[in-house]
């Protein structure tokens, strides 16, 4: 009876494989574990990583540095003393940039084909992965990073080279998404496909960068301004990423808040600056004795689970306007107005006469710390990019942060490479280091030297 069963199924396979034309390969093909993945599918996961990305450790860190967090317990009680040691970064540098969004992104951007539409987003969210984190590090892997098994230890580019080809992504996608959208079959929970305003995005990112690169050549606060006159016009055109309130797929400053409670709080500094600021109860709560960024999904604006996040905001390219064309001797207090008044649309203030008053000085000490101001919650990345190349707001280092990875105490500079890069690449890491000064947080990165 054995036998014959054995024989039956034997005979079933056989006559399987002969009328579908199978192969073993395609019989060994296990469907819940797929080789390849739709675009339309991967194109989400690169939306939402990238959008929870700017709220994750560096921006967090860069938010205590800005002196607009502050540590109350756990590791963030070292940051305040800026002990940002090499492990700090460990899981923002593999699970949220190279292993994450950057792979993603040169995954899609390879496998477009005549599916143009997702070349081109891949390289415009790529190029803005690629500048936040050479502005934190310098030097950063990119020609040899996506090689895998072929290259596990590629070597870093220059800071130089990294914010070149960050220009030269965006310009490849702008030139591309100007040809036609062609292929495109969903998965843009951005901007539903709309290849005109993801045109319009990647010249809000060419000016953000050109700002960055601005110090080393003043000739980009032209190139800047130029960008910012052929993108979005409005809030409501920026590129945005809106979270949902479950914490499988909540904001991640909100995640931290839920998972680390009482960890992090708002920097008594930045809440004296905001008093008398309209959008001061909007940013911060107070429970008596601690200001604080989170209070569940009714608190503050930028504390909520289901917080619309913006990758590039309408309130920068105002202020990248106003800061340009201060840099020119013009008059930037249209621009720095406009700024203030987008702020203040964008998280639902009332102005009761503070945007005119804020308004009437446009001296770039004012647009800057303006800029500290409206960025706060969605934008430290920028505000930390701000403060380096142009010293502005004037802040004076936390006390205690002379130590082994900051000698001198200032506030920090940079970030130091990942120890998990380190133990994997160190060669090439350690060469990266010896390049930019043996790269501790107070040796400069060369944009903002």
């Amino acid at each position: 009876m054995k036998k014959f069963i054995t024989y039956i199924s034997v005979f079933a396979v056989l006559v399987i494989m002969s009328s579908c034309g199978a192969t073993l390969e395609e019989i060994n093909t296990d469907p819940n574990n797929p080789v390849t993945v739709d675009l339309k599918l991967m194109l989400p996961e690169i939306q939402s990583q990238s959008a929870f990305n700017e709220g994750t450790n560096p921006n967090r860190v860069a938010g205590i540095c800005m002196q607009q967090f502050f540590g109350l317990d756990a590791q963030q009680l070292g940051y305040n003393s800026y002990l940002l040691g090499p492990s700090v970064m460990n899981n923002y540098w593999s699970t949220g940039l190279y292993a994450g969004v950057l792979r993603s992104c040169d995954v899609m951007r390879n496998s477009a084909g005549e599916r143009p539409f997702y070349g081109a987003v891949a390289k415009i969210i790529m190029a803005n992965e690629l500048g936040k984190a050479t502005s934190f590090f310098g030097d950063i892997p990119y020609t040899e990073a996506f090689l895998g098994t072929e290259n596990l230890t590629p070597g870093y580019d220059s800071q130089e080279s990294i914010y070149g080809t960050v220009q030269s992504l965006l310009d490849e996608a702008i030139a591309t998404l100007t040809a036609g959208s062609g292929g495109y079959n969903g998965g843009d929970l951005i901007y539903g496909g709309d290849a005109a305003a993801w045109i319009a995005a990647a010249h809000g990112f060419k000016a953000r960068y050109y700002m960055h690169t601005s110090k080393r050549n003043s000739g980009d606060y032209a190139k800047a301004l130029a960008e910012v006159q052929s993108s979005f016009t409005s809030n409501e055109a920026a590129p945005s990423f809106t979270f949902q309130t479950a914490e499988t797929a909540n904001w991640s400053l909100a995640k931290f808040g839920i998972e680390r409670p009482a960890t992090l709080g708002i920097d008594n500094r930045f809440a004296a600056m905001m008093d008398g600021d309209p959008r001061q109860d909007l940013y911060m709560s107070f429970d008596g004795t601690q200001w604080g960024f989170f209070d569940g999904n009714a608190g503050p604006i930028w504390g909520r689970s289901d917080a619309s996040v913006p990758l590039i905001s309408y309130v920068e390219l105002k202020f990248i306007e106003a800061e340009a064309t201060a840099a020119a001797g013009g008059d930037a207090s249209d621009a720095l107005k406009a700024g203030i008044q987008a702020s203040f649309d964008l998280v639902g203030a009332t102005d009761d006469g503070y945007v005119d008053a804020a308004s009437a000085d446009a001296s770039l000490s004012n647009i800057m710390t303006e800029a500290y101001k409206a960025y706060y919650g969605f934008n430290f990345h920028e505000t930390f990019a701000n403060w380096r190349r142009t010293g502005l707001p004037a802040l004076s280092p936390n006390a205690d942060g002379d130590n082994g990875f900051n000698p001198g105490g200032g506030i920090p500079l940079r970030y130091i490479y990942a120890e998990s890069e380190d133990q994997t690449n160190r060669e090439n890491v350690t060469a990266a280091k010896d390049s930019q000064g043996g790269g501790l947080l107070n040796q400069p990165v060369w944009a903002f030297e």
